[in-house]
């Protein structure tokens, strides 16, 4: 009895980790997700606080860092003394997740073939939200062997996620 029982949780878990396995692809899908529904709480806690908060992006380091406060020098870019609430790493889906474009082609803001250079579209690479959730507008490139992956807002707070096709973002 003991022996079918760790059999079937052998199986169960075999069952979990086998779509990762076959398609890498939900590697990158899982991660822009991840960052599609962090920048919905974060605007949530905004508007729920009415206080600004903020994400900044840190394409040297594979990580965002959702903040609450700038910190004594008043700039949010700048992380060492922002009272941050959490750090997420893309390193935590594979190796192979990274801030990138992979094999897209054109921007999905302007449609045409120039990229941020650290693919963050943000200013400064932030993306700040108001008390009003109302916050600023951009794009986070998110590439995994190839395939590309864009997490993004408007300035009105409609946060986006779109995967290039080859030929397209949808």
């Amino acid at each position: 009895m003991e022996m079918m029982i760790v059999i079937a949780i052998i199986g169960i878990l075999g069952a979990i980790a086998l779509p990762a396995v076959l398609h890498p692809e939900n590697r990158i899908k899982k991660a822009a997700k991840t960052l599609y529904n962090d920048i919905h709480t974060t605007r949530m806690g905004a508007i729920k606080n009415n206080a600004d908060l903020a994400i900044v992006f840190e394409p040297l380091s594979d990580r965002y860092v959702i903040c609450r406060d700038s910190g004594a020098d008043g700039f949010w870019f700048t992380t060492a003394d922002n009272d941050k609430i959490e750090t997420k790493r893309f390193v935590g889906y594979d190796a192979g997740v990274a801030y990138g474009h992979g094999s897209a082609t054109r921007n999905a803001m302007s449609g045409d073939a120039t990229f941020p250079d650290d693919d963050v579209s943000y200013d400064s690479n932030v993306l700040l939200v108001n008390s009003n959730g109302i916050c600023s507008a951009g794009y986070v490139y998110l590439e995994y062997g190839g395939t590309a992956y864009t997490v993004g807002t408007l300035g009105s707070g409609i946060i986006r996620i779109k995967r290039w096709t080859g030929g397209s973002w949808k």
